[in-house]
């Protein structure tokens, strides 16, 4: 056991060191500015890892770290999205994709014959996934002054035309 910690800290003193001969090296390419959400995304990316590592090993103790893996994972990759497009009201509806990682992380964690546990990591990351694209298209069509917030208004006249057509009947 000894061993394996000296190992874990060897490769992570050489990883460190590696990153910051690199930011020395080339300094444009490391702007904080641009990937400060890697500072959440590899904690996330390493404890998704974690929990997939743990469910092959069949040890579904550690392959629960998979739950707050995908969670942080998803959070780093929409702050990493949203930083480097300035578009920060894509967090108006992206915490549908947190309700869907908590989905996968459900279903990554399960044991595969628990079928509740597949069933509920399921439903969750299709609500989610639900909701991501349902609010998306509100906000990004209409809010946001997309093609809807132009022509909403023949929406609503296919849409009278329509009540009065069955209306008829």
């Amino acid at each position: 056991m000894r061993d394996t910690g000296r190992v874990i800290t060897g490769v992570l003193l050489v990883a460190v060191g590696v990153f910051f001969l690199a930011v020395n090296q080339f300094p444009g390419l490391f702007r904080m500015e641009m990937w400060w959400p890697a500072f959440i995304l590899v904690p996330g990316l390493s404890l998704l890892g974690a929990g997939l590592f743990g469910r092959l090993a069949r040890n579904y103790g550690v392959a629960s770290l998979a739950i707050p893996g995908s969670i942080v994972t998803v959070v780093g990759l929409i702050l990493l999205f949203a930083n480097t497009t300035n578009h920060w009201e894509v967090w108006s509806y992206a915490w549908g994709l947190i309700v869907a990682a908590v989905g996968l992380g459900i279903m990554l964690t399960s044991h595969p014959e628990n079928t509740g546990g597949q069933r509920a990591g399921f439903w969750l990351l299709v609500a989610g996934s639900g909701a991501f694209l349902v609010f998306g298209s509100v906000f990004e069509g209409f809010l946001f002054g997309g093609t809807l917030a132009t022509y909403w208004p023949v929406l609503l006249i296919i849409l009278g035309g329509l009540v009065m057509l069955l209306g008829r009947g």
